[in-house]
């Protein structure tokens, strides 16, 4: 196999992100590659300031 077909798509899109801190549901940057989907690293959360780095992905919407 060539490099670019090992290489997956990866493709940032909005969601809602669960913030452990404040315990609120936020708007957030994903980054999506094949199957996994991860929150984009250095974001805050728009109510308490705290950093979305380990926060849960709550809803993605994505076509089929």
């Amino acid at each position: 196999m060539t490099k670019q077909a090992q290489q997956a798509v990866t493709f940032e899109s909005k969601a809602f992100v669960y913030c452990p801190i404040c315990t609120h549901t936020v708007e957030g940057t994903v980054i999506s590659n094949g199957k996994t989907a991860k929150v984009k690293a250095g974001q805050k959360c728009s109510r308490c300031s705290a950093s979305l780095d380990p926060g849960y992905i709550m809803r993605l919407d994505r076509a089929a």
